[in-house]
């Protein structure tokens, strides 16, 4: 299992080209549910380490999207200028080419997995609750194996066969210590993915 403090490091070879930052139309979404998701303590950062946790993203056209940028966990809210744009990867390379301001989550690969799985999906958030992560892997959810590291092109690769058919649902990343995905068509399908898992685990904060 992955200890904490490796959150956060970007285990890609990146090319962040700087360019302007995304349009606020194009993370209102995205930063509606960050918002709810800060409020419950499934995106943030850990306290002793200073280490954020927890990404979202939206599809923009063909292999591009906007995702939340690199160590953003401790801001209770972000700007414009703290999503990034992901123009292409290559998992083959274990390479991601971006646009922005600031370097892209380290989950990028991993986002792009799913994209490419299938292309009715538009919306991934990646969550962390050690309550909820470790429910999930007694109630028969999707998961990725414990030996497959997170931000790694195994672990894009593992996503991408993962749901190759599937449009909406959530899996748990077992050796991405409490590390959840939701992925939908829209943002607030993929949203009350993990509400709706809250509300029917019966989760306290």
């Amino acid at each position: 299992m992955n200890n904490a403090k490796d959150e956060g490091i970007i285990k890609f070879k990146l090319t962040l080209k700087r360019a302007p930052a995304p349009e606020l139309v194009q993370v209102i979404a995205l930063e509606k549910w960050r918002a709810i998701f800060y409020k419950q303590g499934l995106v943030g950062e850990y306290p002793n380490e200073k280490i954020g946790y927890g990404n979202l993203s939206s599809r923009l056209q063909k292999k591009a999207f906007i995702i939340t940028g690199s160590q953003t966990g401790h801001l209770p809210h972000l700007q414009a200028h703290h999503y990034t744009k992901v123009m292409d990867c290559d998992l083959k390379r274990g390479s991601v080419t971006a646009e922005g301001l600031i370097p892209p989550s380290s989950e990028s690969l991993t986002h792009f997995g799913i994209y490419e799985a299938n292309p009715t999906i538009q919306y991934v958030f990646h969550v962390h609750h050690q309550k909820l992560w470790e429910m999930l892997q007694n109630q028969n959810c999707d998961f990725i194996e414990e030996n497959i590291h997170y931000g790694t092109q195994e672990m894009a690769n593992a996503a991408y066969e993962l749901l190759a058919n599937k449009s909406s649902g959530v899996f748990v990343m077992k050796g991405h210590e409490d590390g959840i995905i939701s992925y939908g068509t829209t943002a607030e399908e993929a949203g009350k993915n993990i509400l709706e898992l809250y509300r029917k685990l019966g989760i306290r904060q």
